[in-house]
């Protein structure tokens, strides 16, 4: 989880619903590492003093497994799309009692930026009953994000060309469960999402607010004001090794939204989203490859600012954006020391309007690299940092876990 993943929180809780956030999971995951190799069993008393006792080094095991016990995650922002600032956000995790399966996590928080960027959020994933046949999701946020829209495909926010400031004041939710179906690594879920937009157009942090900006002419008609009620459909396969940083496995999702009149919202759209990844170990214990695939395409009356998104490290929180689009990210971690690792990625994302796929497109590429500390040595989970490169400049993100973390 990144530092970007809390900046835009609202839009990206919105475009949640598009592309599947919160996402449902197999039940197969954090399994607590073998006795030998990660030191004693969860019944056997928390670590003391904040330390390991096999290694004598830094690990919050022990502390999170402890009642009321957390991750502190005051993290810093530094997403090219808001500007600095700092998200808060401390993070609640309890494993399974049989210390196999998928551990349940909730967290509350605040965040501000430089670019006048802040908020109030909160989450729940859960894991209940048999077997964890059941996942329970919910979210809910109320900001005010300051963004730039720079428009669909190749085709530009404004006829100056230069990109259109807007901010977003909101507040919603959402609400979601799926099923393990029978004893396969497959799940199915329902979820609803419902919010309460305001968009106002600017064209700089010192004008007066305004709202024709030539958008009826390239994107159609558009409402600044709107009323977000989608419900989406999903199906997921996941045979990751560990919730937080896999090193094997497979994860898919394909969701299905839809937005509707008829659910009380402004207007009617469809979006589909199918994500992929997958981890492979390339030399046991020591390099590891990870893979991920995204495809977004939205169809119908779709609001500018839920229209699909490229996330990239290294590319700004909805600067490329289409009526739909694709994109890829390879990551190659080294983990040279029992609790150290380094890791190099690269990516690339496509978008393009409505005319479909490969016409009217635009493109973006980014790399980085970064290094993490496995800092719970029984919930498998390493934290650090990412510098990514891309067209926009050089972005710093804080890591919980992978990158492309799913719960």
């Amino acid at each position: 989880m990144t530092t970007s993943s809390f900046a835009p929180l609202f839009i990206l809780l919105l475009a949640g619903a598009a592309t599947g956030f919160p996402r449902a999971h197999a039940g197969v995951l954090t399994k607590l590492p073998p006795p030998g190799e990660s030191g004693p069993e969860p019944n056997a008393g928390p670590f003391s003093n904040l330390f390991d006792p096999q290694d004598g080094m830094l690990d919050l095991s022990g502390f999170l497994l402890k009642p009321m016990g957390f991750f502190p995650m005051v993290m810093p922002i530094t997403e090219p799309a808001v500007g600095t600032g700092a998200a808060l956000a401390p993070l609640f995790i309890k494993l399974p009692d049989e210390g196999k399966g998928m551990p349940s996590i909730w967290a509350a928080g605040a965040m501000r930026t430089s670019n006048g960027t802040q908020g109030y959020f909160g989450a729940y994933s859960g894991y209940h009953g048999e077997n964890q046949r059941w996942h329970v999701m919910a979210g809910a946020a109320d900001v005010s994000v300051n963004l730039d829209f720079h428009g669909l495909g190749d085709i530009a926010a404004t006829a100056d060309g230069e990109p259109l400031r807007y901010n977003l004041d909101g507040i919603g939710g959402l609400l979601g469960t799926d099923v393990k179906i029978g004893d396969s690594k497959w799940r199915a879920g329902l979820r609803y999402l419902y919010g309460e937009v305001d968009a106002t157009a600017v064209r700089s942090r010192d004008e007066p607010l305004f709202e024709d900006v030539d958008f009826t002419r390239r994107f159609g008609p558009v409402d600044l004001g709107s009323v977000i009620s989608s419900v989406q459909t999903a199906l997921s396969y996941d045979t990751r090794d560990n919730t937080f940083t896999p090193t094997k496995g497979f994860y898919s999702e394909a969701s299905f939204t839809v937005n509707s009149e008829g659910l009380g919202g402004s207007s009617d759209y469809q979006i589909f989203n199918l994500t992929s990844i997958w981890y492979r170990p390339l030399v046991e214990k020591k390099l590891f490859l990870g893979l991920r695939g995204d495809y977004t395409q939205s169809f119908g009356d779709v609001p500018f600012y839920r229209r699909p998104t490229v996330h990239l490290r290294g590319a700004p929180a909805q600067r490329f954006q289409g009526d739909g689009v694709t994109y890829e990210e390879a990551e190659l971690r080294w983990q040279f020391h029992k609790r150290w690792s380094l890791l190099a990625f690269g990516g690339a994302g496509f978008t393009w309007t409505r005319d479909g796929p490969f016409r009217r497109t635009d493109s973006t590429f980014t790399g980085g690299g970064g290094f993490r500390y496995m800092i719970a040595r029984r919930h498998g989970l390493h934290a650090g940092v990412d510098v990514a490169y891309g067209e926009e400049g050089t972005a710093v993100y804080i890591q919980f876990g992978s990158a492309w973390f799913r719960p």
